[in-house]
This record gives structure tokens, sequence and C-alpha cells, in this order.
């Protein structure tokens, strides 16, 4: 809310020496500056107001307000007018809730009014006969907040031949973690002035008109700017259970933020204040504002506040870096201060795994000092794993179309796709091995370490020579065939019964006989004839005759 006063002189520097509250922050009274930009940055760590007249003013007793609050002068051909601009973060300091607000009062002359603004808000009368008739004001909704709470408060104004835009807008940095910069203009206001020749945001050693009425003058309205903690509306002052903040306050030049560079610890046109809280500068520049006795004068003539971040690094890698030559796994935050990176061009994950950098990252991060910006490095690494191969065979592989024998340990890059042939390998022209099974699988993607194993199984070739039919375990066979190693097989023979057959050869042995197959065997099935057979058929012949002759003598 905009502050008038009513006095005889007019003075320009403020000297508030009997006011027992003030508003209490960062403001530059000192230019002229001229600027279409102003930003408010608050880091806040504990916050708890109470004011026991909260009832009197129609606010809450434990609001308070933190409020940008800048001036801006608009030109025409033949006329000057100024408005009162105000971006207010409004907190309800005991239920840790607070919303964005914006005002904007006519400061043309100390009675002036508002009309004809076009924005998301409305435009209010005021009841007080000695102040503006009329305001302007908008609300967002409530959101929580928790610690450390940090975030900026925007006034932005641009222009054309018809009025200005004011944009009112907030960026939260910090609600308890850290989030990504969302800059969020809430309102945008347009003020329609005919014939506009200039606009701009304006802090100069002097006022808005007075106002003569008889023997009382008006004081207009200093051109400060103020980042200031006070009550939570309608004038009402505060008093601070709990204050621990941090502020910087900065304006727009040639593209740039750079701070103000003389500043007070008190406001002036601001209507709410607060009674107990101290100023002072903290080791890193900025403002620090805490519960104390109040000292309203000069904070700086050399303010310095470390830039807060507009500048969100956020680098994901599965790889560690370096950030100021620190090994570092992770890293996400606002750059506030040149930030040295490194990339490791080739890094050994463990015994079985590495890592290749591609391309090209920075080495050296600045601070961006123009706007919001989120940067994100997601360094592009191929990676290289190891397959142990076990097998007691060579181990055939087709890998993007072309055959190759793999070694007991390679190393390929993810992705690779391999199948492994399914092949049978000869050791000799009586000796091989077939493939029984291959883990995991016989085709694979290479996403990490992997042991391929090929289990196998040994066979011997059997050669049988035979013209009559041969078995083997009852299965007719003739010629070559391949037996497991270490398979007990019985060899039988159709064999006329006037003759007799023997396996000759390895194992020299008679038909229904049975081996272990434990090396390469040839037999061949010899014939002969059967003596026995042949001896019994004599006997029986001779003996036929014999009974022969002897009947016939007994004719």
């Amino acid at each position: 809310m905009l502050r008038n006063t009513i006095l005889i002189i007019l003075l320009f520097l403020p000297t508030p020496l009997l006011a027992v509250s003030l508003p209490t922050g960062v403001v530059a009274y000192s230019g002229p500056i001229y600027t279409n930009q102003v930003l408010g940055y608050a880091n806040i760590t504990s916050l708890l107001a109470y004011n026991t007249s909260g009832s009197k003013f129609g606010v809450p007793p434990y609001g308070a307000s933190l409020q940008l609050n800048v001036m801006l002068q608009v030109n025409t051909s033949n006329e000057e007018y100024y408005f009162w601009l105000q971006n207010v973060a409004d907190f309800i300091t005991n239920e840790s809730k607070m919303f964005f607000s914006d005002n904007i009062w006519n400061s043309t002359t100390p009675l002036a009014g508002i009309n004809n603004l076009i924005g998301k808000g409305e435009i209010y009368s005021t009841s007080d006969l000695f102040s503006h008739s009329s305001y302007y004001a908008y609300g967002t909704y409530y959101i929580k907040y928790n610690f450390p709470f940090s975030f900026y408060l925007i006034v932005n104004e641009s222009h054309n031949n018809q009025g200005v835009y004011v944009s009112f807008g907030y960026v939260i940095l910090q609600n308890g973690n850290i989030t990504l910069p969302n800059p969020t203009f809430y309102d945008t206001v347009f003020i329609p002035v005919n014939n506009l020749t200039s606009a701009s945001i304006i802090i100069a050693n002097q006022t808005t008109p007075n106002l003569n009425l008889g023997i009382i003058t008006y004081l207009g309205n200093y051109l400060d700017a103020e980042l200031v903690w006070g009550g939570f509306g309608n004038g009402a002052s505060t008093t601070f259970l709990n204050m621990s903040s941090y502020l910087a306050f900065l304006y727009m030049k040639n593209g740039k933020w750079v701070p103000f560079s003389q500043v007070y610890n008190y406001g002036s046109d601001t209507a709410e204040s607060t009674n107990n809280l101290r100023v002072t500068i903290a080791k890193n520049g900025d403002a620090y504002v805490t519960i104390g006795k109040q000292n309203p004068g000069l904070l700086t003539t050399n303010f310095n506040p470390s830039i807060p971040g507009f500048l969100y690094l956020n680098i994901s890698s599965k790889i560690p870096f370096l950030v100021n030559n620190v090994i570092s796994r992770t890293f996400s935050g606002y750059v506030s201060a040149p930030i040295k990176l490194g990339f490791f061009m080739n890094y050994s994950i463990n015994s079985s795994s590495f890592a290749v950098l591609n391309g090209n990252y920075p080495s050296l991060i600045e601070p961006n000092v123009s706007w919001f910006k989120i940067l994100n490095i997601i360094p592009n690494y191929t990676y290289y794993y190891l397959v142990r191969v076990n097998s007691s065979i060579p181990v055939i592989a087709e890998i993007n179309g072309k055959q190759i024998t793999l070694n007991d340990t390679n190393w390929f890059v993810q992705g690779t796709q391999i199948s492994i042939v399914n092949y049978t390998y000869h050791n000799g022209s009586d000796e091989r091995y077939v493939i029984s099974s291959i883990s995991p699988s016989s085709s694979f993607n290479i996403t990490k370490p992997l042991n391929v194993t090929l289990n196998t199984i040994k066979q011997y070739r059997v050669v049988i020579n035979s013209n009559l039919p041969v078995y083997l375990n009852g299965k007719r066979v003739n010629g070559s065939l391949w037996i497991n190693a270490d398979t007990t097989v019985k060899l039988s023979a159709s064999i006329p019964f006037y003759e007799v057959g023997r396996f000759i050869g390895t194992y020299n042995l008679t038909p229904g006989g049975t081996i272990v197959v434990s090396k390469p065997i040839i037999e061949t099935l010899k014939l002969s004839f059967n003596t026995i057979l042949l001896g019994i058929m004599a006997l029986i012949v001779v003996i036929i005759v014999v009974m022969a002759l002897i009947l016939r003598k007994k004719r």
C-alpha cells in the first residue's frame, strides 16, 4: 500500500529520526536510474510475525509481507504521470502459507485515483478523504512454503504509444527443496496512456509532484525502489518474533542484472511497516535481516550481493565427474559463482566395464546474469562390457553380419547383438564335439558384463562293415556313425544258422557283445562256416547210411 504524507517541508532524502515503525529491508533512493525491470531476491530461513492490532487494520494477526515497490514514470507530449507499482509476497506466518499480490496506485498527484486499467484484478475505491481515491489490486491463490524458502519478485515494464504493460511475476528457487526456475507472471496490467512518448521505472533523488491546498501541502512520493518487510496490508505495522532472511535488489541495465549500489535499510513510500528488524551486510554481500534494534539510515554505498542463481545446472551422468576438482556423482542447483567441470574421457567402471566419452562438454560454467535458464548436461558415454566365454571348443559368433571366433575374454560395445553359431567341431576325422546347450542363450544383446557357456558332447566315429544286417542297441546300422563318448553299446547281427560271425577290429567281439565307446571304433563282421553244425550234419548222414546198410543185410 502507498503511504501518503502531509508535510509543509519537502525533503529530498527521507530522515525518519522520529519514526518508530518503518518498512525495513533494502531501498534505493539515488539516481537517476531508468530501467524496465527490477528484481528482488529473498532467501528466508525463519519467519514468524504477530500484530496485536491486526483486527483493527482488517488483517490477520500473524500476517506479514515482503514488498517489491517501484515508481513508474510515463511521459506524453505534454504531460507526466507516475504510478506506484507493488509486487508483494504475503505471508500467514503461523500457517506457513503465502500468496503473491500486486497493487498499482496513481501517484501523479497525492490524491489521484486509478481508472481504465486492464488486468486480472479489479479497481477498488478507498474511503480515506486524504489519500488516493482508488487503486488496482490482484492476488494469487495460497501456497504452502517450507524453509529455506527463496524466490524472486519481478516487475517488468514495456510500452507502446497507446500505453504501458506492467507484468508482475515471481520465480520460486527453493521451497524446502531446490526447484527448477519457472518464471511465473501472474498478472499483466495495461495502463492506457494516449500519445505516450516514453515510460520507465525510475529511481531518483526527488519526489512526485506535491499538491497544495491552501496552507496544507501534500507531499509527493519518493522516486525510490524498495524491497522491504512490513505488515500484511492496509498500512499495518507488525512485530517479528522470528526473522532470518537474505535480500538482494537488482535492476536491468544493458541486458544484465546489476545491484543498486547505494542502498538504505528503510523505505518511505510503503505504508506497511515493522518496529524490530535490523539489517546488516552478510559475508556473501547480501542484506541480512534479523530481529534487532532499528537503526534507519544508509546501509552501504557499495552493495554487492552474491548474484542469486539465474542459471540452474543439472548434470545427469552414470560416470563420476569433477566439480571444482572434486569428484561428484550428481549435481543440480543454481550457479552463483563460476564452476569448473571435468569429464573423464576414458573411465574404468570395474574390471568388466569401462566407458568412453563422446563429444565435447563445457569445462567452465559461468553464472547467467540476464535471465533464467536451465542447463542440462548429460555426458554421452559409450559403454564397453566384458564377455567371458567358457567352452571346450572354439566359439563362432555372428556380429553385424560377420562371423568371428570369440576369445576367452572379449570387449563389446553396449548394444552389440551377438548370435552364437551352432555348429559341430571336428577334432580330426574320428572325433567331434556337438553343442548341446548355450547359456544364457544363443542370441543376446550386450547390456552388461556377461558369461557365455557352451556345453558340448564328445562323439567318436564308429564304423561297422558288414554284408549282413548289423544292429547297434537294436537299431540296424551299416557303415559310419557317431556315438556319444562313454556310451555302452551292444552289437548284434543277423547271421545264417550255417555260419558263425565275429566282429574283427578295435574290440574283436562276438555278436551280442557290448562295448564302451571311449575312442573311435572300426569293426568288421567276419563270417565262417558253422563247423559244429556241419559235423553234426555229417554225423547224421553217416548214421543214416550205416542204418541203411544194416537193414539191407538183414533182408
